[in-house]
């Protein structure tokens, strides 16, 4: 057994929905059967690219981010670069090894972490390599920075900064973790002041970029129950910053909204999800663990909808297309919801492979970078 915490693989090895498990190996639920309804939307698909082999084994979610006329996605030992209109290659780094977190954007700079835990620091105009250094474990997440520091959140506990001209080491601040936790680390969220990260602990931390000490604390999930799984409270997926408001959620928790200055809790709901928060208008959606998108108001936070009718469906976390809401099940179909009320109004089956799916929203459109590597770009007709 290694020195590391051991890691429960989400869903039982094989699937996201995590609430599906039970102590004693219980079978998975069937996923809920799609009921009909007047589609008032439809789905184009503009291109489809292939970035990288992709790695369906995986277990991280890997984000494309935008600049500009191009789009940034890596899968697989790939990195690319693709221009948003046409998908038309702009250029392909082949970086040597599996990457596993990323990209993480900056600038004119592109960041990875491959399975190694090796952070790549690249260039976003022609994809050579810029310089790269040794982490100290694996990563799940994508790098994030500011205009001086590249933050990588690893499986042990760590989160460490780096200077982003050449890699040199900053600071590190380490988390006490469970001897069992989900698989998987939330997002750093990186301003010019602040490092904000949670842990599987239940806990949300701000870091003070300039040496990485703590500035507060918060729990969010609480440890509770009689064993180690009833026990889980990771704090993973996405954090939402808003009018210096973070949104976060942990499994087996709350959602809830932070000072982001001072660590106090603006307001908290129960609920347990491991895909984050995602700010589509004035609402905060989430995917909880039975797969019910909910809906809350980001001010006052009360459920403003919520949509059961997708129940163990294993969706990927959710995110916003053209005002709407968008949602994306395991068998490769994409429901749009309406966000005033969260009733359906449109779905389309995709080429789409598995639930976790990387997304980068731009005006009307969405791209996606699905398991087996493809990088689409979405509209509504």
């Amino acid at each position: 057994m290694s020195a590391r915490p051991l890691k429960l693989l989400i869903v039982c090895l094989a699937s996201i929905a995590v609430s599906a498990c039970s102590s004693s190996g219980g079978n998975l639920p069937d996923p809920a059967a799609l009921i009909g309804f007047e589609q008032q939307v439809g789905l184009v698909k503009h291109w489809s690219v292939s970035v990288g082999k992709g790695d369906d084994e995986g277990s991280s979610v890997m984000q494309p981010v935008l600049s500009g006329s191009a789009i940034f996605a890596a899968a697989g030992e790939q990195l690319g670069s693709f221009n948003i209109d046409t998908g038309e290659v702009n250029w392909k780094t082949d970086l040597a090894e599996l990457v596993t977190a990323g990209v993480g954007h900056i600038n004119e700079q592109l960041f990875v972490v491959t399975r190694s835990g090796k952070l790549v620091a690249v260039s976003s105009v022609d994809g050579s390599v810029l310089w790269q250094v040794n982490t100290s474990s694996e990563a799940l997440a994508s790098p994030q920075a500011n205009s001086k520091i590249v933050v990588v959140q690893t499986v042990d506990g760590k989160v460490s900064a780096y200077s982003i001209s050449d890699g040199k080491f900053q600071w590190s601040y380490a988390a006490s973790l469970p001897s069992l936790t989900l698989r998987g680390t939330s997002t750093p969220l990186v301003n010019e002041s602040y490092t904000y990260a949670g842990f599987a602990s239940g806990k949300l931390v701000a870091l003070d970029n300039q040496v990485g000490n703590l500035v507060w604390q918060k729990s969010i999930g609480a440890a509770e129950g009689r064993s180690e799984i009833e026990r889980l409270a990771d704090v993973d997926g996405t954090l939402t910053l808003v009018d210096d408001l973070l949104y976060v959620t942990s499994y087996q928790g709350n959602i809830a909204a932070i000072d982001a200055l001072t660590g106090a809790v603006r307001w908290q709901q129960p609920v347990s999800s491991i895909s984050g928060t995602a700010l589509v208008g004035d609402a905060i959606l989430v995917v909880d663990a039975q797969d019910t998108v909910l809906a809350y108001d980001r001010e006052l936070g009360h459920v403003l909808w919520q949509n059961d009718a997708l129940k163990h469906r294993t969706l990927a976390a959710p995110m916003g297309l053209a005002g709407n809401a968008l949602v994306i099940d395991a068998q490769g179909y994409v429901h749009v919801l309406q966000l005033s009320d969260g009733e359906f109004l449109g779905r389309q089956k995709m080429a789409l492979k598995g639930a976790r799916i990387g997304s980068k929203s731009y005006q009307d459109n969405i791209f996606l970078l699905s398991l087996d590597g493809r990088l689409t770009r979405l509209g509504l007709k």
